[in-house]
């Protein structure tokens, strides 16, 4: 089964995250260009603040904002900081936690949950892989008796759950009874086990760390 298609999620989260950043880097530079002035609320319509407001030159200067909210955060005669262009005053904002990171939050937020998802699918086999090569090197192979093929019903891809190989080993120096499971696979390789002992290489000093050595299984073509 292709899961390359996966990294779409952390790419797009880190997009979405990297935009949440870009608007609040845009607000504070425009902001070191504008000018900062006391206004009042004149008119709330559907929950979108409107101020009212005078610029240095006594100009009076009014900006409808387009971030809404239900309830209103303001009320019509509220006293409001504003920063407006001297050139363009109705190139405006108001000065208030709400309107200057609601769409930022809103955006990060979005991309954080994109980004945490995406790891979670991408993530465990790259260290499962990494894992496997290590203790194929330092680790120690122990033969365990392969006791079941499961279905992983914790990960669902597309509606399909991968399967797992299950395996016990007795360590006989301690007489403890180990269970191990293979990393997550995309077919069910009850028929290809023609072994009752599977090859699982284990960390001595904590056999908790381990890897199932699955590559006796054909290799499935996407």
């Amino acid at each position: 089964m292709k899961t390359g298609w996966l990294w779409l999620f952390p790419g797009i989260g880190a997009l979405l995250l990297a935009l949440a950043v870009g608007i609040q880097v845009s607000r504070i530079s425009g902001e070191a260009q504008m000018t900062r002035a006391e206004g009042a609320i004149v008119d709330v319509e559907g929950g979108c603040p409107t101020v009212s407001f005078t610029t240095l030159d006594g100009t009076l200067g009014e900006h409808h904002s387009s971030t809404c909210s239900t309830p209103p955060s303001f009320d019509i005669g509220e006293r409001v900081a504003v920063y407006y262009d001297p050139q363009n005053p109705e190139r405006a904002h108001i000065d208030s936690f709400e309107q200057n990171w609601i769409g930022s939050l809103i955006v990060g937020g979005i991309g954080a949950v994109f980004l945490a998802l995406g790891l979670l699918f991408v993530l465990p086999p790259l260290f499962a892989k990494r894992r496997a090569a290590e203790l194929r090197v330092s680790g120690t192979a122990v033969q365990a008796e392969v006791v079941d093929v499961e279905l992983n019903g914790s990960l669902s891809i597309n509606g399909r759950n991968p399967y797992r190989i299950v395996a016990q080993w007795l360590n006989p120096q301690t007489n403890k009874l180990h269970v191990f499971r293979s990393d997550n696979l995309w077919f069910d390789p009850g028929p290809y086990i023609s072994e009752s002992l599977v090859t699982v290489m284990i960390d001595p000093n904590n056999p908790k760390r381990y890897s199932m050595d699955t590559r006796f299984l054909p290799e499935l073509v996407d």
